[in-house]
């Protein structure tokens, strides 16, 4: 696959997948979303690498999330029916990403700089380590959109957080949580304060895990994965998919959705 919103690139052991959508912040469309499950696979394939960073190759941002300009296009020129369905499409697409980071075989450092909002937080979950700089803010922004969390984000903030900050994040979506609290709360591993050493430091994490004992991880991955997500995560995203689909259907998403492009407050019914 020709990779157009991402870069990839392969150094002393490490898988570098980048994401590089600047001008939308890395929001997340379905080109993006099956260029990153296609380069998580091609890691996972490639015996050379022994671990996997994802990152940004801006500093404004790890993801904003969902391409919200897109939608608002969307909801324009698409009848609702077409449009609704088309959402949904792109929705299982996200899940597709966090499982391949959660399955991978090998270890995956989540570096994250600037804004990370709605699926961009379940995609800093997924990863096995997750860096972030100082200036980083966290906002799970769905129920402003009058959406649910996807990319797995409820069934991973649970299991990170607790249940009631995690329905307290995924129901207050204008909340912002910083990188020390992020790290406070679980969300994250390490917090590095100065952004110029920001992409050293988590590319020396990365190579870490290229030195260890890659059938451990591997081994380590798998029963993570038996523990935690075997028995549920896939049913709870088929639910997710079906729950934002739904959701995508609703006066509320559209008001939404066009109260954000509109700058101005959304007025739900």
């Amino acid at each position: 696959m020709e990779y157009t919103k991402i870069k990839y690139a392969v150094s002393e052991r490490v898988a570098t997948i980048s994401m590089d959508s600047p001008k939308n912040m890395n929001a997340f469309d379905g080109i993006m979303l099956d260029e990153l499950e296609d380069a998580i696979h091609k890691a996972d394939a490639d015996e050379s690498v022994k671990a996997i960073l994802i990152n940004s190759t801006t500093d404004k941002a790890f993801s904003a999330g969902g391409d919200v300009a897109a939608m608002y296009d969307g909801m324009k020129n698409n009848a609702r029916e077409a449009f609704t369905e088309a959402f949904g499409s792109e929705i299982a697409k996200m899940a597709n990403v966090t499982k391949a980071i959660l399955k991978s075989p090998k270890p995956v450092v989540g570096a994250v700089q600037g804004a990370c909002a709605g699926a961009g937080i379940g995609v800093a979950l997924a990863c096995d380590y997750t860096m972030a700089t100082q200036a980083t803010v966290f906002m799970t922004a769905f129920s402003k959109l009058g959406l649910v969390p996807d990319a797995g984000g409820i069934y991973l903030l649970t299991r990170a957080v607790g249940l009631k900050k995690a329905a307290e994040l995924a129901m207050d979506g204008g909340q912002m949580v910083f990188a020390d609290d992020a790290k406070a709360l679980g969300m994250i591993n390490e917090v590095i304060e100065d952004d110029d050493a920001f992409a050293d430091a988590a590319l020396k994490r990365a190579k870490k895990f290229t030195y260890g004992p890659a059938a451990s991880y591997n081994y380590i991955k798998q029963l993570v994965w038996e523990s935690e997500f075997k028995n549920g995560f896939e049913a709870y995203v088929a639910k997710e998919v079906e729950a934002q689909k739904a959701c995508g259907a609703t006066d509320d998403f559209f008001e939404g959705v066009s109260a954000f492009c509109e700058k101005r407050r959304a007025s739900f019914k």
